[in-house]
């Protein structure tokens, strides 16, 4: 290999290296002073994982809350260690939180400490029920054509039960259980005027994501704009 290229490709690795041990603290560093840092939990993974950038996703968010015209209350569907809990607290008057993978939980308890943030650990579906957790344990099984999701002993209950109001600003991010979150929420998206940004990953679940938006049409909602995988939606 020529010299020039030898450099170059030790440049790079040394570039890669630094990067990636600048991103990944070790397990046992606690640095919650650091505002974009996050403790994580991968699914190889059998503890909580400090992260010193991990405010994620912020583009698509930031481009969700363009449209919030008032700051009371949020949703946030699908909270994992709280990324996004977080910047949201900063914003509304207060945060409702749903999440039922109790790895995740723990690196919540760890991130969040905001007084005006609510954490249930349900995952949100059509009704009480338990669901089967999927394999690498971060999403719940549901394939279109089931009649209902699949048994588990994950607890779920509907966002309709929860009756809440003023509520400005949904999340959700439940890696393919859209349809029972949304049909367990009809009345709330009703009653409220809420933005929606909601993952729809349409290469991946091309299905999943035709009715989900079929479903929101029907709750009189429509496509504001898509940023990567997320979808804002708004009242007509």
């Amino acid at each position: 290999m020529p010299a020039d290229r030898t450099a170059t490709a030790i440049v790079k690795t040394v570039i890669t290296v630094t990067l990636a041990t600048a991103w990944i603290v070790s397990k046992g560093s606690h640095q919650m002073d650091n505002e974009n840092g996050f403790w994580v939990w991968y699914y190889n993974h059998t503890e909580p994982t400090y992260v010193l950038d991990g405010n994620g996703q912020q583009q698509q968010r930031e481009n969700g809350l363009q449209s919030v015209k008032s700051w009371r209350n949020a949703i946030d569907v699908g909270s994992n260690a709280g990324e996004w809990t977080r910047p949201l607290a900063k914003r509304f008057k207060q945060v409702i939180c749903f999440e039922p993978n109790p790895n995740f939980r723990k690196c919540f308890a760890k991130n969040i400490s905001e007084s005006n943030v609510v954490l249930h650990p349900y995952a949100l579906s059509t009704h009480s029920h338990q669901a089967e957790q999927g394999a690498i344990h971060t999403h719940l099984n549901f394939t279109v054509g089931d009649t209902e999701p699949r048994k588990g002993n994950i607890e779920c209950r509907s966002l309709d039960s929860f009756d809440l109001s003023d509520i400005d600003y949904i999340k959700i991010d439940v890696d393919g259980f859209e349809i029972p979150v949304l049909l367990g929420a009809e009345q709330t998206l009703r009653r409220n005027n809420a933005v929606i940004n909601i993952e729809m990953k349409e290469r991946k679940r091309p299905i999943i994501v035709r009715q989900a938006r079929k479903i929101l049409g029907k709750y009189g909602y429509r496509l504001h704009n898509r940023v990567k995988s997320d979808e804002v939606w708004l009242k007509s």
